[in-house]
């Protein structure tokens, strides 16, 4: 938009040039018709970044300590595949990893006592049967049976013996059928307890020795920013799945660039797009744009400014001079028009949502309909109504008339 309105005021500086320029001019300036190139163009400012990166990301495993950026290797540096390129640190990691295994030693030493105890019951128990198996055969042989031989109450008394013998040895293999099932309960207890430690001693190893974060290939090291646009630093929080660094695709860059909310009317992608790199501003670079956001942020917590982030694809790729990071300022163009007709915007007049011009034809001024095209704060392309070489009125016709000539 600052070029359109640039070119408008040039236009409107050189018809008042003219008009004031012999005596007798006019109140009124006047503009001779003629066509160029219009425009309406937004400012941004951002900076280079790769189009495709691999990220280093925090271990998910992480995700059960408190985790601090302990060193880092220098940035833009040249990396190789599993180089160490951030060292994390963990004040409690070590103190998790011993409670957990002196909690796993303690349960081992109850299983081995259970496995233990229960051998032992077991043991006595199956002593009990054998014990109650030989009095019950020794009841059975030894048993009074003849009634001719043996009085009654001693044949009922031997049956009474051998019964109780028998319900006797049952009742012992009943309750070592039960200790057995209930030491398999316990122990599985136990050893679901075990378990459950043992997974969380390996998550613990496997944070341990996931502190150091190593490259996943070559390549050059850039570190992420923060919301604020703080970059990572040694010192600072660090938290599961965090993209503290990247490593760039450096043969394929883009821009990415913030537009003023106030200033964004009419942004959209694939509209055209010009960058001048900060260190080498001669040179123009053109893309489009790619993809912007849909809601306006602030570049700072405490700015009352609200920015459109957007990428931008660039057409031609220079490796010597662009890297990540390198600051950019572009001009994104709304409209972009060349050889037309247009006209600084108080040339027009409205009636009942048509537009008109003043054109003036010797000593007389027409009013002429005209038909619109695209329009920028100062300037509006004329479509329709208007040839090259005609001159039109810059102000009201009634103070034209008044003034008596005009050019």
């Amino acid at each position: 938009m600052r070029a359109a309105s640039r070119a408008a005021a040039l236009l409107l500086v050189a018809a008042l040039a003219a008009a004031c320029g012999r005596p007798g001019a006019p109140t009124v300036a006047t503009l001779k018709v003629r066509k160029g190139p219009f425009e309406i163009a937004i400012p941004a400012f951002g900076e280079l970044q790769a189009a495709k990166s691999t990220p280093i990301v925090v271990s998910p495993e992480s995700r059960f300590s408190l985790l601090t950026i302990g060193w880092m290797a220098p940035e833009y540096s040249m990396v190789k595949s599993g180089d160490v390129v951030i060292r994390l640190a963990s004040t409690d990691l070590p103190d998790l990893l011993r409670s957990e295994q002196a909690e796993l030693a303690k349960i081992d030493l109850d299983i081995a006592q259970k496995e233990k105890q229960l051998e032992k019951e077991k043991t006595d128990l199956t002593g009990q049967i054998r014990v109650t198996a030989v009095q019950r055969e020794l009841a059975d042989v030894y048993a009074a049976r003849d009634e001719t031989i043996f009085p009654r109450n001693k044949i009922i008394e031997d049956a009474i013996d051998l019964n109780y013998q028998t319900i006797r040895e049952r009742h012992f293999e009943d309750e070592r059928s039960q200790l057995e099932k209930r030491a398999k309960a316990e122990l599985q207890l136990l050893q679901s307890k075990a378990r459950a430690h043992q997974v969380k001693i390996k998550q613990y190893e496997d944070q341990l020795n996931n502190l150091d974060i190593r490259a996943p290939h070559d390549g050059m090291l850039i570190f992420n920013k923060q919301w604020n646009g703080e970059r990572y630093r040694v010192g600072m929080n660090a938290y599961s799945g965090m993209k503290l660094a990247a490593l760039p695709d450096l043969s394929v860059m883009e821009a990415k660039v913030f537009v003023l909310e106030s200033e964004a009317s009419g942004l959209k992608e694939n509209l055209p797009v010009s960058l001048n790199l900060d260190y080498e501003p001669g040179r123009v670079f053109t893309g489009k744009i790619a993809g912007l956001d849909t809601i306006a942020k602030p570049l700072s917590e405490d700015s009352p400014l609200k920015y459109f982030e957007t990428r931008v694809s660039l057409d031609v790729m220079d490796a010597r001079l662009m890297k990540p990071g390198i600051q950019v300022k572009a001009t994104i163009f709304v409209e972009k028009l060349a050889n037309v007709i247009a006209v600084p915007n108080q040339a027009l007049a409205y009636e009942q949502d048509k537009a008109f011009v003043m054109v003036k034809k010797g000593s007389r001024i027409q009013k002429r309909p005209v038909e619109m095209g695209a329009r920028s704060l100062t300037l509006t392309v004329i479509t329709k109504g208007l040839d090259v070489g005609e001159v039109i009125l810059l102000g009201s016709p009634e103070a034209a008339a008044k003034g008596g000539r005009s050019l």
